[in-house]
């Protein structure tokens, strides 16, 4: 029979073309050798080529082959921040306080200077231990809110808010106390004396809470303040 194209069978029968397999197709390799173009299998005990070799048993691996980590950021520091309103409103408020309370602090100053009545004694050492306690409120009120303005320290505030409160304390208990006889004038004094009290105690507690607040301490901490 005719093969296509043209070809003649091969004599021997095999059904292939003459001169054995057509090229391109890798031949069988003998027994013992390894099959070209394919990696050789390396000998029992090596690694094969191309992949990194495990460290003995005891040594430290080998470092990482594209390079170690990096090393950590350094430590962030913000440094000093913006005053916060509420170390603003604290010491204003102080300033505020100092000055109403300097007014009825003067007024008695002056009536304890001109009284020399030795009945009233211990009245007398009471007025000018009140007076005294008012003074030094008020003056560490302004110190304080000079300190606390720039970032130093708001011991002063928070040692003359509650001095205040004392104070404010203090009027209230005495004139609570006392007896007005029944008198709708004295009743209507004492009551408006005792209102006065408590309005004076409400500054020092704002400047008191704003003084201790988050937002403060964070201002003294970045200005290394306490």
């Amino acid at each position: 029979m005719t093969q296509p194209y043209g070809q003649q069978p091969d004599p021997s029968g095999g059904g292939y073309p003459q001169g054995g397999y057509p090229q391109g197709y890798p031949q069988t390799p003998g027994q013992g050798q390894p099959a070209q173009g394919y990696p050789q299998s390396p000998p029992y005990g090596q690694p094969a080529q191309g992949y990194p070799q495990s460290p003995p048993y005891g040594q430290p691996a080998p470092a990482y082959p594209y390079g170690g980590m990096p090393a950590a950021p350094a430590e962030y520091s913000a440094g000093p921040i913006p005053r916060p309103g509420n170390v603003t409103a604290a010491a204003v408020l102080g300033y505020v306080q100092a000055g109403i309370s300097l007014v009825p602090t003067v007024l008695m100053l002056a009536g304890l200077v001109g009284a020399t009545d030795s009945d009233t004694a211990g009245a007398l050492a009471e007025g000018w231990a009140i007076v005294l306690a008012q003074l030094i409120g008020a003056a560490l009120l302004i110190a304080g809110g000079v300190q606390i303005m720039g970032g130093k320290s708001r011991t002063l505030m928070v040692v003359a808010a509650g001095l205040e409160l004392a104070c404010s304390l203090y009027w209230i208990i005495r004139f609570a106390a006392l007896d007005t006889g029944g008198f709708e004038a004295a009743d209507y004094g004492k009551g408006v004396i005792i209102g006065f009290a408590i309005f004076f105690a409400i500054m020092p507690t704002i400047s008191l809470v704003m003084s201790l607040g988050a937002s403060t301490t964070q201002f003294l901490q970045s200005r290394r303040g306490h």
